[in-house]
């Protein structure tokens, strides 16, 4: 089980340095100051601010030629290694996560890209609980595994990934994840988590939004670097994913960087394409790639808050902005056995059920504060 509980290993506070959840507060006070002072300096930098706009222009054109090398000789490396599996990565794409993606895609793969829970494996007692975008907010995902009724040990609790960044406590939430023996797909920001901590490992410098993971410890990093990109659930005909699935392709065909990136799809004559989130002419959001999935899996998903909570037919998307101050999320899907049984009850077979939407049960919790600052996606 790449991500799952173990249930031989030992609590974390017995082999890690472990931050106790009532020191929180404290860090929460000395935070906020932090922000206040920043605050501070971004008003009274702000009127020379624009001077360095075309110092910073000049820089970037002159990273995208060191990228560009960087790539060249990353694709030379990973040819040279018989070992490494060989994925469709569409280098085409020009968005700095692919970039990053590439660039860490020869050492950071998992062992498992698409892990598959068998029903065994779950207890026919318990329920499963898919959670959206964590993003570091501890508090939260606590008070809404309470507010879930959350039984460890019988329940399953999935975590759509994103775990860190932007939000205050992302070891915190690793060290809880792990603790409580959950699984957990790979989202974009975790990906860049671990192409940060094997810079600070090689002694280059970390990107500021990724400085917590100088701190992060190394069983951690192993657990962050075994998470797949996707959960399958064959008995309940469901698929946890961060970001989507371009509909009318196999499982395995999918693109990687599409797996934890794409929010929409365009229809072309080749078929669907995925796509980042972009704007029409008039300003608005393109169609998300959940209206015009058709299944036959359901898919639960995060990446795209600017959406909010997306329930279709086939599809839940359960990103609803925790580390902005909206709210986390979760869906809950009844136990196996309940499921079974209300089968048989309505058709008198004992086939295997199929996920109705009906079925799901959302809940959410508000956020303590607003952690990160929105963008417009548009601008």
């Amino acid at each position: 089980m790449a991500s799952g509980a173990n249930g031989s290993e030992p609590l974390l506070e017995d082999i890690e340095e472990f931050r106790p959840i009532g020191e929180i507060e404290d860090a929460d006070r000395r935070r906020r100051k932090d922000l206040d002072r920043e605050s501070a300096r971004a008003v009274k930098g702000g009127a020379t601010r624009g001077s360095y706009r075309k110092l910073a222009l000049a820089t970037i054109m002159l990273a995208t030629v060191g990228v560009a090398f960087a790539l060249l000789i990353t694709a030379v490396e990973l040819s040279k290694d018989d070992r490494q599996p060989v994925y469709d990565l569409n280098l085409k794409r020009g968005s700095p996560e692919y970039t990053l993606f590439l660039a860490s895609a020869g050492k950071l793969l998992p062992p498992q890209i698409h892990e598959v829970v068998l029903e065994g494996e779950l207890e026919p007692k318990g329920r499963i609980i898919i959670i959206g975008d964590v993003h570091g907010c501890i508090k939260e995902m606590k008070e809404l595994l309470v507010e879930a009724e959350y039984v460890h040990g019988v329940d399953t609790v999935i975590l759509v990934g994103d775990l860190g960044d932007k939000g205050p406590y992302p070891l915190e939430v690793i060290a809880e994840a792990r603790r409580l023996g959950f699984y957990s797909v790979r989202g974009n920001h975790d990906d860049k988590a671990l192409a940060s901590y094997e810079s600070f490992l090689a002694g280059k410098p970390v990107p500021s939004k990724q400085r917590w993971v100088k701190e992060m410890p190394s069983g951690a990093a192993e657990w962050l670097h075994k998470l797949p990109f996707t959960i399958r659930l064959p008995s309940y005909g469901l698929v946890v994913v961060h970001a989507g699935l371009v509909p009318d392709v196999p499982l395995t065909r999918q693109q990687l960087g599409d797996l934890y990136m794409m929010r929409e799809v365009v229809n072309t004559t080749g078929g669907w394409r995925a796509e980042e989130a972009k704007c029409d002419p008039t300003g608005k959001l393109g169609p998300a790639w959940a209206s015009v999935w058709e299944g036959p899996d359901h898919v639960f998903f995060g990446h795209d808050h600017e959406r909010g909570l997306q329930r279709r037919a086939y599809a839940t998307g359960l990103d609803t902005g925790c580390c902005y101050g909206d709210r986390l999320s979760a869906a809950i899907l009844p136990s196996m056995r309940d499921l079974r049984a209300a089968q048989q009850s309505q058709s008198g077979s004992t086939l295997r059920p199929s996920l109705d939407p009906q079925d799901i049960k959302i809940i959410s919790v508000p956020a303590h504060e607003k952690y990160y600052e929105d963008h417009d996606p548009c601008s």
